[in-house]
């Protein structure tokens, strides 16, 4: 399995994975435009524009996640909550808690605590590797650890920090809702669920701090909470607007793979001087 996060956070919010020769994204926070621009970096042998993407999983309705679905023309599937929120969209139905199959790829929705209508998360998993993705989720859920535990690569919001939301700059009614039971994880509560996760299961290759808010979090701050609890057991990266670089998870390791720019340099690096 291949995977990489396209953006991440408030700006929007996008996932690529690719098993074989199926490819998916997660939610459709950027436009068309921007998502085959930074499809392109990806290593040539991903796919290069959203023509080659098989299908578009939806986690809820909330338009940094869904506010191009629509235009993407790729097959969508979503939670009926989320196809009723956004204005009767043409999707296949997910339901939490029943799989479903997408090509190569084994796609679990797990229900989440979220202020959307019907909000849930994907793990998602080739038979041999499996990908967790677990953003817009209230608290620190028992049930919902347990859904992502094993996951070898795990994509866990960290949306603020409770200090910086309480002093922060958001209005009283704002710091509520994203501090609230159906509004988003504090590092604190992300610690708290990787923490049931390892009761349950072996600990992740890689997590990806995500979602993260510019105004209420700090990536050191993320990271530094999530690396106390892996230890050398686990590696901790922090996921920006821009995404992530992208990833192979095979036979039980989990690489980064070079970007086509990266490519380019290590190349052809006197090709590149000359260009200067």
């Amino acid at each position: 399995m291949r995977f990489s996060l396209l953006g991440s956070g408030s700006s929007g919010n996008v996932a690529y994975i690719e098993a074989g020769q199926t490819r998916v994204l997660v939610d459709a926070g950027l436009s068309k435009a921007e998502i085959d621009r930074r499809l392109t970096k990806l290593p040539s042998n991903a796919a290069a524009s959203i023509e080659e993407i098989d299908a578009v999983l939806l986690t809820h309705d909330h338009s940094d996640h869904a506010g191009h679905a629509a235009a993407l023309g790729r097959p969508l599937y979503a939670t009926a909550g989320t196809r009723q929120a956004l204005g009767g969209i043409e999707a296949t139905r997910v339901l939490a808690g029943d799989a479903f199959t997408v090509g190569a790829l084994r796609v679990m929705p797990v229900l989440l605590p979220h202020d959307a209508v019907e909000t849930v998360g994907y793990v998602i998993g080739d038979g041999a590797s499996r990908i967790g993705i677990l953003t817009d989720c209230g608290y620190d859920a028992p049930e919902v650890a347990q859904a992502y535990a094993g996951c070898d690569v795990m994509v866990l919001e960290c949306n603020h920090d409770v200090t910086m939301l309480r002093y922060g700059p958001y209005p009283p009614s704002l710091k509520r809702r994203v501090g609230g039971r159906l509004g988003h994880l504090s590092n604190e509560q992300a610690v708290s669920i990787l923490k049931m996760m390892l009761q349950a299961g072996p600990p992740p290759k890689l997590v990806i701090a995500a979602h993260l808010s510019l105004a209420n979090n700090r990536a050191q701050l993320a990271k530094s909470s999530l690396d106390r609890v892996l230890g050398r057991s686990g590696r901790v990266i922090v996921a920006s607007s821009r995404g992530t670089p992208i990833y192979t998870i095979e036979s039980g390791k989990v690489r980064h793979e070079p970007s086509r720019n990266e490519q380019l340099s290590f190349t052809f690096p006197a090709l590149q001087r000359e260009l200067r």
